[in-house]
């Protein structure tokens, strides 16, 4: 799963380890003794019944009658005595071991010789060997090999527990990473429509925030580059018509001396566009480049929007069409003036176009101590509101499958203005009005000289 899985695996794993032994290491140590003076000898009318049977074959039929006993009853049920039989050594009859403190035990048991289930035997031989039965729920009787050793058995479930976990956590943690990896090599592969979340599913996590950081990247991108190729086909386009009517009107020329001077005419009219539409495209190239930026100075707002206003009332004094803007105080903003005129007055003079006749463009200036904002509204049809998103981006004309002919400029003025206001710190909207036409709402941020 690649090497992040197995560092964070063993880590944790590891650390678990190291924690689970040393407590329990440490709460073993500290219990052992008191876990040995602990009552650990059978004392039930049944102990000492096999003790006593036991002590009789010792005494009388020595070790031998024993181990005849002891290996028949294996043969028989496959079972050991649950009697130890100790010497004066302390070493099993059955090289059993033997725990210390329940000989010990034994052996004071011995001083009382009513106490049940404890019995000291001399043999023919003249060996003495103490008998006696540990409790049916000590340790010893369930693997009596393991006593007076380190508990590694129970060792076994933290192990195996800690195991789990970390490998759990591991690949909890690393999976979402995997998928990242994969996308990041399919988005460099060209697969610009891979992402992670779906993938990633519904966990709250700053993995999960990454991997939304990065689908936001790569819809950004794949957004960018879309622009860009219907960007260059727009472009590819608006050149095309001008250049083809520049080459109808040289080829007519030639043909037809007598209109000579018309062609000469469209030929000049045709250069102005390309001009215009050149200028354009350098000015959102600079735009987006950012290569603007450092242009910046004071300049009164109110001042420049009421130049602006002034211009619209002249351009239209035979539409019938009013521009109606209340002066204000002087208000100082840091910006590029010549950029926030171009941009407002694009978007002035695209709400006179769609602004009916008898009807009115309002231009509003508010301001408060730390934002300034700008709303020029129309009176026009309003833009179908799932469109509304589509005004800023370039060559984007809303209406041009009805009113072509009639339309001005190539769909650059609104895109301009955006590119503009964002190199200010700024924001641009549009909303339809409930009573009809659109409004565009430029917000800028007032810089305190």
């Amino acid at each position: 799963m690649g090497r992040m899985f197995w560092k964070i695996f063993f880590g944790f794993w590891l650390t678990l380890l190291l924690v689970a032994s040393t407590v329990g290491s440490l709460v073993w140590l500290h219990n052992r003794d008191r876990i040995a003076e602990l009552e650990m000898l059978a004392d039930s009318p049944r102990a000492d019944m096999d003790v006593n049977h036991i002590a009789r074959l010792l005494r009388f039929g020595g070790e031998a009658a024993v181990m005849d006993m002891v290996q028949h009853r294996q043969m028989r049920n496959g079972r050991m005595i649950p009697i130890l039989i100790v010497n004066d050594d302390g070493k099993d009859l059955l090289q059993r071991p033997v725990p210390f403190p329940m000989l010990r035990q034994a052996r004071d048991a011995l001083k009382n010789p009513q106490t049940p289930g404890v019995q000291e035997v001399l043999t023919p031989g003249g060996k003495h060997y103490v008998l006696f039965m540990p409790r049916h729920d000590h340790p010893v009787m369930r693997n009596p090999w393991f006593r007076n050793q380190f508990p590694v058995i129970p060792l076994l479930i933290p192990f195996t527990v800690s195991l789990i976990f970390s490998a759990g956590l591991a690949w909890y943690i690393t999976r979402p990473l995997r998928y990242l990896s994969d996308a990041t090599k399919g988005f460099a592969d060209g697969k610009l429509d891979v992402r992670v979340m779906p993938k990633i599913g519904s966990r709250k996590d700053e993995i999960a925030d990454l991997g939304q950081d990065f689908d936001h990247m790569a819809t950004q991108i794949q957004q960018l580059i879309n622009s860009q190729k219907r960007l260059l086909n727009d472009v590819s386009h608006e050149l095309r018509s001008p250049l083809a009517r520049l080459h109808i009107a040289a080829e007519m020329s030639r043909q037809q001396p007598e209109r000579a001077a018309d062609m000469l005419a469209r030929v000049e009219k045709e250069s102005r566009r390309l001009d215009e539409l050149v200028g354009e495209l350098l000015t959102l190239s600079r735009l987006e480049s950012g290569a603007l930026q450092h242009e910046l100075d004071y300049f009164d707002l109110n001042g420049l929007i009421n130049t602006i206003a002034d211009d619209a009332r002249f351009e239209t004094e035979t539409q019938n069409k009013k521009v109606m803007y209340q002066s204000q105080s002087e208000l100082l903003i840091k910006g590029h003036v010549e950029l926030l005129r171009r941009a407002i007055e694009n978007i002035v003079r695209n709400a006179l176009f769609h602004t009916p006749q008898q009807s009115q463009v309002d231009i509003r200036l508010k301001h408060n101590h730390n934002q300034v904002e700008i709303m020029i509204c129309d009176q026009g049809d309003g833009v179908p509101e799932e469109k509304l998103a589509q005004l800023f981006q370039p060559f984007v004309r809303i209406k041009e499958s009805n009113q072509n002919a009639n339309l001005p400029g190539y769909g650059l003025g609104l895109a301009i203005a955006r590119r503009a206001v964002e190199l200010h710190a700024g924001s641009i909207e549009a909303y339809n009005q409930q009573s009809g036409g659109l409004c565009i709402v430029i917000r800028l941020p007032i810089q305190h000289a």
